[in-house]
């Protein structure tokens, strides 16, 4: 046998395995990725992207010149159903291609495949990444970036850790050298796709001196680095070959590509106030074991290894510095090379971990005992650490495959395009700007249809949008994706529903659509109904049913006036929750044809079955606008399935009931009033049950009922009680189910905080809790009201938070009120980043009046679309659209 030959053997095997292993790692992620691929275009800068890299043309600043390049590529494969379907897949292979590069660098900082494994499943699996890894982005180039300079130090630390230091003296060159230029190619065009990457990559290069400051003194070893970050560099060449003129000059260039239009955006905000986000930013992408996991590679290196840690935590540090300064409502996004730190880190703590050993000496029985003890415990945490990742990736797969399933975007689009007047222009904002350019520039919809964007002007937006319809309404027809009720009030225009847009129209409308169903009824001689278009008729709870309705003024004047749609179940109650829109006798000509747009909303726990669809008026003092002896018409029947949304829970439980479903939460919620409610959710398959909550002292408080359920299928069920519950007892045909062998009758309930909550709102999201301001209110103070907030579902529009404290005088009136309304969590994390489960600290800071005076102040909150202003209503039917949070004392000045 060669036995000089084993040596080379083992490396060439072991570099085998490697390989083998990487491969699989990133191709088992881009099938993850390519099943829950988005269908094809998305809104926004996605949508721009797959516009301008179809195109080759140039995006907004810093250019993404190399992904444009890339991206055009992809566009062009035979491959896909559509360009922007293959945009959307770059996007999943560069993801799953730094997957493999994080667990490369791994593997190399830890000597573990494990390890390497567990950084890759802790990245792969954040929401951000996740989210960006579906769709047209520049992130996943971001991240690429940001693992390939990781990896690339990686292996220039762990080659020269290998071999003699001796070597670097002689200046014929270094081990691992090969990798300088890996480094510096990796960041020239880390920096040339986008700017930010000088933060993080000012830690790389400290690091890379630390390591090795020999290097310093050997400027022969820059020359093949330097030739290569100029190389990196040379794709900025394609700006001005492919941009407008301006690009051209030297200065139009510098602007674009460090987009000098955003500088007073960069460091604007204050780093201790926005430090309060740091821990929602990082349970946003990961759960409590993964962060756990990353506590434990820090303080491991800061213990064993402090330039790694300068590396791994110093990167992210000064990254998330940056990123919090920054005033844009993008951080979740902006951070992704500190997400890539962060999962290393994991590795680091997953191998610390595995690899402890007992250091305590004394008899040889204790010793004995250590020996045995230690390594089982330790790897016993490792494999924790590895089941947290892969929950961590479980706990984010429903919300990414109901994404991969959704057209929204293409119907919101071709809704509007479809529904436009001929020759009309579309004024639209960023978001619905690049796909509806998309739809009319590739795919040749409505060329007569002019899209323009809206820009700011350097007032406030409000008016610049009624400026942009005053300079084309006399030109040609307008639709707009933006309302703004004050402002378009004061308009001679009426705002029309078109899907989800408006049209403006300058004259009345006077004919009823001919996709109507036509109605001919009349409530109390004010209200003509004409007609009612229903979009679909069936759905979920939760789930909103959208109904167009035709209505005109009997007779003039009508005063104030506003119409109402509502569920009605066969028990004769209320189970859906919508906005009344709202009308004034000045806004109102004879014979006109008004029509109103409702997006119903049945109650989270309305039961399956046939309701009925009801309109309805009511004057502005409140009273009922009837005809015929009724208050309300029925329209329609909608038949509401079992949800297939899996409801969040503040409390979840996973309770098997022998026979019947399976309790998965409950909640409390104390109501209007103070009449508490109990929801509990469960998911099937299982029989219909019936239920009883129990007080302490055995006494049935209430019942209710859960109904059959498939596989699949969620319920909630509300149940009111005049006491506090203590036992939950599920019934069926004979007698109390059980939920083990144990315990056979009844489940103790979890108590309820004092600060829980428990209101759904919309098919958007769950208030859950709140913090709420220090007692004693000062007059010209500032005071915190933080809500938290869960995520529903994987949220597609961009909602605000309204949260105001208001004082009260004893009649009712208002003496003060002072609000704020901003994107959650301060900006940082809009509603268009949320996922099922998404869990939001969102603090809104408002200050108290110097004058407020003496009176108790009510704390409440909103939640309204952004473009539209259309509330999200509370799924309660006991609540208003605002909700009450509490109430508390004022200090007088």
């Amino acid at each position: 046998m060669n036995r000089p030959g084993r040596p080379k053997l083992r490396f060439l095997v072991h570099n085998w395995q490697s390989v083998l292993l990487l491969f699989v790692v990133s191709f088992g992620f881009l099938a993850l990725y390519g099943a829950t691929l988005l269908p094809g275009m998305v809104p926004a800068d996605g949508g721009e992207f797959q516009l301008v890299a179809q195109t080759a043309g140039v995006a907004h600043p810093p250019g993404y010149p190399l992904y444009t390049m890339l991206g055009w590529l992809f566009a062009n494969l035979p491959l896909g159903p559509t360009p922007a379907w293959r945009l959307n897949f770059f996007s999943a292979i560069t993801a799953a291609t730094t997957l493999g590069l994080v667990f490369a660098a791994a593997r190399t900082l830890t000597g573990s495949a494990l390890g390497g494994l567990m950084a890759a499943m802790t990245l792969g699996s954040a929401t951000t990444f996740w989210a960006t890894a579906t769709k047209a982005s520049i992130r996943p180039l971001t991240g690429f970036f940001t693992a390939l300079c990781l990896y690339a130090l990686s292996k220039y630390t762990s080659s020269r850790a290998s071999q003699s230091s001796g070597v670097a003296e002689r200046g014929g060159g270094a081990p691992g050298d090969r990798y300088l230029v890996c480094l510096s190619l990796a960041l020239s065009l880390g920096l040339t796709h986008h700017p930010s990457l000088v933060f993080p990559g000012s830690v790389f290069l400290l690091y890379l001196f630390l390591v090795d400051p020999a290097l310093l003194r050997q400027p022969r070893r820059w020359i093949r680095p330097i030739a290569a970050f100029i190389l990196g560099m040379l794709v900025l060449i394609y700006l001005p070959l492919r941009g407008a003129p301006d690009l051209a000059t030297l200065s139009g260039f510098l602007d674009h590509v460090l987009a000098r239009g955003f500088r007073g955006d960069m460091f604007a905000l204050n780093l201790l106030e926005r430090l309060v986000l740091l821990p929602t930013l990082l349970r946003f992408q990961f759960n409590w074991g993964l962060l756990l996991g990353m506590l434990i590679g820090a303080l491991f290196l800061l213990w064993h290894n402090r330039r790694l840690a300068l590396l791994l935590m110093g990167s992210f540090v000064v990254h998330t510095a940056a990123t919090l300064t920054y005033d844009a409502p993008q951080t979740v996004e902006y951070e992704m090379p500190a997400y890539v730190s962060l999962a290393l880190l994991v590795a680091i703590s997953f191998r610390a971990l595995s690899g402890l050993k007992p250091g305590v000496r004394s008899s040889e029985s204790s010793l004995h005992g250590l020996q045995a003890i230690v390594p089982l415990v330790s790897h016993l945490l490792a494999v924790l650490l590895l089941l947290a990742g892969a929950i961590n990736l479980l706990a984010h797969l429903p919300s990414y495959r109901a994404l991969s399933r959704s057209c929204d975007t293409r119907d919101y689009a071709e809704t509007l395009l479809n529904g436009a007047p001929e020759n009309a222009v579309v004024l639209s904002n960023w978001h619905w700007f690049s796909p509806l350019r998309y739809l009319r520039q590739v795919e040749g919809a409505r060329p007569d249809v002019q899209i323009e964007y809206v820009a700011p002007r350097g007032e406030p937006l409000a008016r610049t949008w009624v400026r942009s319809i005053e300079e084309h309404i006399d030109e040609r027809p307008v639709v707009v994706v933006r309302f703004f009720e004050n402002e378009y009030r004061d308009l001679p225009y009426r705002f029309e529903p078109l899907g989800e847009a408006f049209l403006v129209r300058q004259e009345p409308r006077t004919a009823v659509p001919a996709e109507m169903t036509t109605l001919d009824v009349t409530l109390g001689k004010r209200v003509d109904l004409l007609g009612y278009r229903v979009e679909k008729e069936e759905t979920e709870p939760a789930k909103p049913v959208m109904m167009t309705l035709a209505w005109s003024p009997v007779h003039m004047p009508i005063d104030d006036v506003a119409l109402f749609a509502q569920l009605i179940g066969p028990d004769g109650r209320l189970w859906s929750a919508a906005q009344d829109p709202r009308h004034s006798d000045a806004q109102i000509a004879p014979d006109e044809v008004i029509l109103d747009r409702f997006f119903i909303y049945p109650l989270l726990h309305a039961v399956p079955g046939d309701y009925t669809l009801v309109i309805g008026a009511y004057t502005s003092d409140g009273r009922l606008v009837t005809g015929d002896g009724s208050g309300t018409v029925q329209l329609d029947t909608i038949r509401v399935r079992p949800s297939t949304t899996r409801p969040v829970s503040e409390h979840p439980r996973f309770l098997r009931f022998a026979g019947g479903p399976t309790l998965i939460g409950v909640d409390y919620e104390v109501g209007r009033g103070g009449q508490p409610r109990t929801y509990l959710h469960w998911a099937g398959p299982g029989e219909v049950a019936r239920l009883q909550l129990i007080s302490t002292d055995d006494a049935v408080l209430t019942t209710g009922r859960v109904p059959a359920l498939e596989r699949g299928q969620y319920a909630t069920t509300a149940l009111d009680r005049p006491g506090i519950p203590a036992r939950l007892i599920v019934l069926g045909e004979d007698g109390p189910r059980r939920w083990n062998f144990l315990f056979r009758r009844a489940i103790r309930l979890p108590s309820r905080r004092s600060d829980g909550r428990y209101v759904p709102l919309g098919d958007g999201m769950v208030l859950v809790g709140f913090d709420a301001p220090e007692t004693g209110l000062d007059p010209g103070s500032e005071s915190t009201l933080s809500l938290h907030l869960y995520g529903q579902r994987a949220l597609e529009r961009d909602y605000i938070v309204s949260a105001a404290l208001t004082g009260v005088n004893p009649d009712g009136t208002w003496a003060w009120r002072t609000a704020d309304d901003s994107v959650p969590a301060l900006g940082a994390i809009p509603t268009l980043k949320w996922i099922q489960g998404s869990a939001i600290v969102d603090p809104h800071r408002m200050t108290i009046p110097v004058d407020g005076s003496d009176v108790p102040v009510v704390g409440s909150f909103s939640v309204y679309d952004h473009f539209t202003q259309r509330l999200l209503p509370p799924l309660d039917e006991r609540s208003d659209s605002v909700v009450e949070l509490g109430t508390w004392d004022a200090v007088s000045p």
